[in-house]
């Protein structure tokens, strides 16, 4: 799968105020799932903004904005 089908297919970045609504009503509604689906997004975009500070870090920026996957995960990771 590359960046443009991942556009295509609605992978717009889910915002932080979206996040802690989505956490919000998972907690208010007693919905486990809904709060451990939140917080390992959040983490995962958390790591990933990690990933890509250190490909940029080691490589230079160069080296991400030739990669469409890697400027995709960094749009997707900035939220």
């Amino acid at each position: 799968m590359n960046a443009d089908s991942l556009m295509d297919a609605g992978g717009a970045s889910i915002s932080d105020g979206e996040l802690r609504v989505l956490l919000a009503q998972g907690r208010e509604n007693a919905d486990g799932r809904l709060v451990r689906l939140v917080t390992s997004y959040v983490t995962l975009r958390r790591v990933t903004a990690d990933v890509i500070a250190a490909i940029e870090a080691r490589d230079g920026g160069a080296a991400v904005a030739k990669n469409p996957l890697l400027l995709r995960a960094r749009e997707l990771s900035a939220g």
